[in-house]
């Protein structure tokens, strides 16, 4: 709210899979400009197994009540694996049950990422992640249906959030090369799902070292809420996306 300390530009309220890292709040202020504030609350998703991923949906609503009584601006919910789960579309489906919910404006994580991959006009990624091959597969299909090409893939077969966490920060840089590198034609972009590892510091050198166009879950969360809500701030040292802002 304009009157208001705290997100005096804008105020995203966050829907988190697992509780936030501490990280994943200090890099975030990081890249935003002042008056741009968020307020969290978290599904508890603890491991990315589909009966935990289906127990988390049924808590969206409330989730977005809560935020709604923060005199939050709008609603973004964090995390590719929910809406996976259930196969294409279901991103836009999610968007109207938070909007309905909390009054207010919601974009989801996977439709924050495919807007700006049309906006960046990618056609092809490469995409590098923790996950399991199972939530992989459903993710390609899901970018597939969207009309984006996962031309080569890559997870680490992680399904325990606390997992992900443990790993060392510079994994996500040499992951996400190793994967771009490997693709059998060059894509248009690399794509690097999931909050619970690496860091936006790495957006700027892999863009730099390949060549290319980085999509990572956060630099499209700051994109996509800033655009949405309409803060015109170009980010600079965080790759195009957000210099684009």
């Amino acid at each position: 709210m304009a009157e208001a300390i705290t997100g005096w530009r804008m105020h995203v309220g966050v829907i988190s899979p697992s509780p936030v890292p501490p990280r994943q709040v200090r890099e975030f202020y990081e890249v935003v400009p002042d008056g741009v504030d968020m307020t969290t609350v978290s599904l508890t998703i603890q491991q990315l197994d589909d009966a935990s991923l289906d127990a988390a949906l049924k808590g969206i609503e409330l989730a977005c009540k809560q935020l709604s009584n923060y005199d939050v601006d709008i609603i973004y919910l964090l995390g590719v694996p929910p809406i996976v789960l259930k196969g294409p579309g279901f991103g836009k489906v999610l968007e109207e049950r938070m909007s309905q919910a909390s009054g207010l404006p919601a974009i989801t994580d996977i439709t924050g990422v495919m807007d700006a991959m049309r906006d960046r006009s990618l056609r092809t990624v490469a995409m590098a992640t923790p996950f399991e091959p199972i939530i992989n597969e459903r993710l390609r299909q899901y970018l597939r249906a969207e009309g984006i090409d996962v031309l080569h893939m890559n997870g680490l077969g992680i399904r325990k959030n606390v997992e992900i966490r443990r790993l060392p920060i510079p994994v996500e840089y040499t992951f996400a090369r190793k994967t771009y590198s490997e693709s059998p034609q060059k894509p248009d972009g690399l794509y690097i799902p999931c909050g619970g590892w690496g860091s936006i510091h790495h957006v700027d050198p892999l863009e730099r070292d390949l060549d290319t166009t980085v999509v990572t879950w956060m630099n499209a969360f700051i994109w996509s809420s800033m655009r949405r809500y309409g803060v015109k701030h170009p980010i600079k040292g965080f790759g195009k996306l957000l210099a684009s802002v």
